[in-house]
C-alpha cells in the first residue's frame, strides 16, 4: 500500500498544525501544487473552511530587555479586534462560540477576551516580554492587532508602535542610520514551544557586513530576545538587516530610536518590508521635511531602480528622475525632501528583487522632532484591518488611512467602527497609480478591501499628535486578515 502525495501533504500540514502554525490560511480559494504527475493520484477533496483559530504576534515593549542596557519605562498598549461582519465581504465565521484574548508570553492573561466582532480589545504590557493575540472559533476569522505608545517630554519624546503579525522565517528590515545618537534594537519573538536559531545580517552601502554577533541568535519558545544593531556594525549610514530563522518562525521588528544632540529627535518600529520584488510599494508616506526612500538589493546582481510618487493625481517622477543604480547586496538612500508636503505612496521598480522603506520626520527648530518608518507592503487580497486605540495618556490623535492603487483603479470599502459599535462605510475610488487619503479620526477601528477594479490596493494609518512641543508622528502599515484555511484529503493508492 502507498500513500498518495495528497496524504503527504496533510500529514506535513497535521504536523505543522500541532505547533500552531496555520497553513493556507487565505481570503480566497487556493491549492496546493504537486507536480504534474500529481493529476491522478489527487485529493478527493479540498475544503476551504472559515479559519478557527489565528493568532498575530507583537513585540511587547522594545526599549527593555537588553543586558547591559539600562531598560526605558515605556510601557505598550495593545489593542486587538476581529473585523465587523460587514467588512468580511460574505465569509460566515465558525458557527461555534469564540474570544478573542490577549496573552504575554510565555504565560498570562491580559485584560478580559472579548466575544463581539468589532469590538477592541486594549490593553497595556510594561514588562520585557512579547504578547500573542489569539482567536478562536467565531472570533478566529479577520483578526487584527497592533501595539502603541506615547511618550509626550524627555529624551525619549515620541509616538510610536507597530502591526502585530503573523511569524515567519524570513524578514528584511530596513531601519535606523548613522547619525550621532541614532540607536536600532532588533527584538525577536517566538510563539512557538521549542528555540528558533536566528541569523542577522546587516547590509549597508557597501554590501552585507560580515560579523559573528549575528549569527546563533537564540529566541526561547514562548519568549523574546533584544539586541542592539551596533553589536554587528555601528557606523552604517543606511543599514538594512536581514533576518532568517532556523526551527521555527518568528515576530521581529526593528526599533529606531534618535536622540539629536540634546534634543529628542524620535523613536518608531520598522516592521519587515514586503518579500523581495521588482515591484514595491510603499502606502502612508507623510512627507513634510526631512524624508527618505531606502532600497536594498538582496542578490548579488546589480540593481537599476527607478522610483516615483503616487499622488491623488497619478504617479509623477521624483525629483532628479529617481533613477539609480544600486549594487548587489547594497543598499542607497534617496532624498525625498522636495517634494510638496502630502500623503503619498512611492512605488520603486527594478530589473531585479529589491525591498523598500521611507522614513518621515518632524521638526522645528530648537524644539523635538519625531520620526516614522513606513515600510513597502503586499497588496491587499482579502480584508485588512487596524483598531485604533490612543496610547497611554494621548487625547486627539489625529488618523488618516493612506490608499494606493498600482496598475489600474480600484473601488475600496473603507469600514470604520465607533467605541459604540456603530459601523460606517465609505466607498472611496482610487486612479491609476494614486493614493487617496481619507480622515477616520475618532475611530475605533478601520478596515479596508477592494470591491471593484483591478488595481493593486494597499494602505497604512498615520497617526498625528500635536502639543506645544510639535508634531509627534507614527506610520502603521495594513496587511491581509487570516480568514480562511484549505484542508487537503488524504486519500490511499494501492497497487
Amino acid at each position: 500500500m502507498n500513500v498518495s502525495a495528497s496524504g503527504l501533504v496533510r500529514t506535513s500540514l497535521v504536523a505543522l498544525a500541532g505547533v500552531g502554525i496555520v497553513v493556507a490560511a487565505t481570503h480566497s480559494q487556493g491549492a496546493l501544487a504537486l507536480g504534474p504527475d500529481a493529476a491522478a493520484d489527487r485529493a478527493d477533496t479540498a475544503v476551504t473552511n472559515p479559519v478557527r483559530s489565528s493568532s498575530l504576534v507583537c513585540p511587547g515593549p522594545e526599549l527593555k530587555g537588553i543586558k547591559g542596557v539600562d531598560d526605558a519605562d515605556v510601557p505598550v498598549r495593545v489593542a486587538a479586534a476581529a473585523a465587523p461582519p460587514r467588512a468580511l465581504t460574505g465569509l460566515h465565521p465558525a458557527t461555534a462560540a469564540g474570544k478573542l484574548s490577549v496573552t504575554r508570553m510565555p504565560s498570562g492573561a491580559l485584560g478580559a477576551p472579548v466575544t463581539t466582532r468589532g469590538a477592541n480589545l486594549s490593553v497595556d504590557q510594561g514588562t520585557a516580554a512579547g504578547v500573542l493575540v489569539s482567536g478562536s472559533e467565531s472570533m478566529a476569522a479577520g483578526v487584527a492587532a497592533a501595539q502603541s505608545w506615547l511618550v509626550p517630554s524627555g529624551d525619549l519624546r515620541s509616538l510610536g508602535g507597530a502591526p502585530c503579525s503573523q511569524p515567519g522565517a524570513e524578514f528584511w528590515i530596513l531601519a535606523g542610520g548613522g547619525d550621532p545618537g541614532r540607536q536600532e534594537r532588533l527584538v525577536l519573538t517566538n510563539p512557538g514551544g521549542n528555540p528558533v536559531t536566528v541569523d542577522a545580517t546587516l547590509h549597508g552601502a557597501d554590501g552585507p557586513v560580515s560579523s559573528p554577533n549575528g549569527k546563533d541568535i537564540v529566541v526561547p519558545a514562548h519568549g523574546r530576545t533584544s539586541f542592539l544593531l551596533d553589536s554587528i556594525s555601528g557606523d552604517l549610514a543606511n543599514p538594512v538587516v536581514h533576518v532568517v530563522a532556523e526551527g521555527g518562525v518568528i515576530g521581529a521588528v526593528v526599533n529606531d530610536t534618535w536622540l539629536d544632540g540634546t534634543r529628542a529627535g524620535g523613536s518608531d518600529d520598522a516592521v519587515p518590508a514586503a518579500l523581495p520584488s521588482r515591484d514595491q510599494v510603499i502606502p502612508a508616506v507623510s512627507v513634510t521635511g526631512r524624508s527618505v526612500l531606502r532600497v536594498a538589493v538582496p542578490g548579488g546582481s546589480e540593481a537599476v531602480v527607478q522610483a516615483r510618487v503616487l499622488t491623488a493625481q497619478g504617479a509623477r517622477a521624483l525629483p532628479g528622475g529617481g533613477v539609480i543604480r544600486i549594487n548587489g547586496g547594497a543598499v542607497r538612500d534617496i532624498d525625498l525632501s522636495k517634494l510638496p508636503p502630502s500623503n503619498v505612496g512611492i512605488q520603486v521598480r527594478a530589473d531585479v528583487p529589491v525591498v523598500a522603506a521611507a522614513m518621515v520626520t518632524r521638526a522645528n527648530p530648537a524644539k523635538p522632532g519625531d520620526l516614522a518608518w513606513a515600510s513597502s507592503t503586499p497588496p491587499i487580497t482579502g480584508v485588512a484591518g487596524l483598531p485604533l486605540v490612543a496610547p497611554g495618556t494621548a487625547t486627539g490623535v489625529q488618523r488618516l488611512l493612506s490608499l494606493t492603487s498600482s496598475g489600474d483603479t480600484a473601488g475600496v470599502e473603507v469600514v470604520t467602527v465607533d467605541a459604540k459599535g456603530v459601523e460606517t462605510s465609505r466607498r472611496p475610488q482610487v486612479g491609476v497609480d494614486a493614493a487617496s487619503t481619507i480622515d477616520v479620526t475618532g475611530a475605533a477601528s478601520v478596515w479596508v478591501h477592494r470591491v471593484s477594479g483591478n488595481g493593486q490596493v494597499r494602505a497604512g494609518v498615520i497617526s498625528l499628535l500635536h502639543d506645544d512641543q510639535g508634531l509627534l508622528i507614527s506610520v502603521t502599515p495594513l496587511r491581509d486578515t487570516v480568514l480562511r484555511t484549505t484542508s487537503v484529503g488524504l486519500r490511499e493508492v494501492t497497487q
